[in-house]
C-alpha cells in the first residue's frame, strides 16, 4: 500500500478520513461506499457504513456515534461529523490507513476535544 499522508497528534501519526477515501476511491473501482443512519434521536445519531466489493458483496463496515451538541460543530453538524467517523472507521476496517491506527486523525481530534 502506498504511504498515506498523517498528521501528527501527541506524537503518533494518524491519517486523516479523506486520505482514506482518496485511496479508496483510486484504488477501487467499482467497489461502493454507502452510509445509513441506523439511530437518531434528540441526544444523538449512529451511522453505520458499509464496503461492498464490485460483485456487491459487503466487505467492510463501520460505525460512529455523536452527540447533538456536544461540540461547538456537533450542535449544527452532528450528523455530517458522524458520517465522517463513520466512513473513516469503515475504511479503516478495510485496511486502508491502518499502518498504526485505526482511529483516524479526525476521531483522535474530537476525542482530545471531548475530555
Amino acid at each position: 500500500m502506498n504511504q498515506l499522508k498523517t498528521v501528527d497528534i501527541k506524537g503518533k501519526a494518524y491519517v486523516t478520513v479523506n486520505e482514506r477515501i482518496k485511496y479508496f476511491r483510486e484504488h477501487f473501482t467499482g467497489y461502493s461506499m454507502t452510509s445509513e443512519i441506523t439511530h437518531i434521536n434528540d441526544n444523538g445519531v449512529i451511522i453505520k457504513t458499509t464496503i461492498k466489493n464490485d460483485a456487491g458483496l459487503e466487505v467492510s463496515s463501520g460505525h460512529a456515534h455523536e452527540k447533538q451538541n456536544s461540540t461547538f460543530i456537533n450542535k449544527t453538524s452532528f450528523i455530517e461529523n458522524c458520517e465522517t467517523s463513520s466512513w473513516g472507521r469503515c475504511l479503516a476496517n478495510f485496511g486502508i490507513g491502518v499502518d498504526a491506527n485505526v482511529a483516524s486523525a479526525d476521531e483522535v481530534a474530537n476525542a482530545i476535544k471531548n475530555q
